[in-house]
């Protein structure tokens, strides 16, 4: 994990995208850390899959996800990886989304 120094407008950008990617799940996995706990009961067998920081970090475009990581995210927010990666490199080169 390679946390950034400079600014840098792209993991920002991503960052905001798995927030609202986050929000748009419901009001029930509006705080960070209900995300996290009711996603390691109903998905992880009640482990924990990333700390409310880490997860912080990543929303706020501070730290970039790794792969593994980015398979779980994916399904914690019910999407495909393969799709959220997509989507991801779609806002690293400054386009739309597919997913809004």
């Amino acid at each position: 994990m390679a946390e950034r120094i400079d600014f840098d407008e792209k993991p920002m950008n991503i960052g905001n995208y798995l927030y609202e990617r986050r929000k748009m799940l419901g009001p029930q996995y509006k705080s960070r850390e209900k995300f996290i706990d009711q996603r390691s009961i109903e998905l992880f067998g009640g482990d924990p899959w990333i700390s409310s920081r880490h997860l912080a970090s990543l929303e706020r475009g501070k730290n970039w996800i790794s792969i593994e990581l980015l398979i779980k995210h994916a399904f914690a927010l019910e999407c495909d990886p393969v799709d959220l990666f997509s989507d991801i490199v779609r806002i690293y080169y400054g386009r739309e989304p597919e997913y809004k």
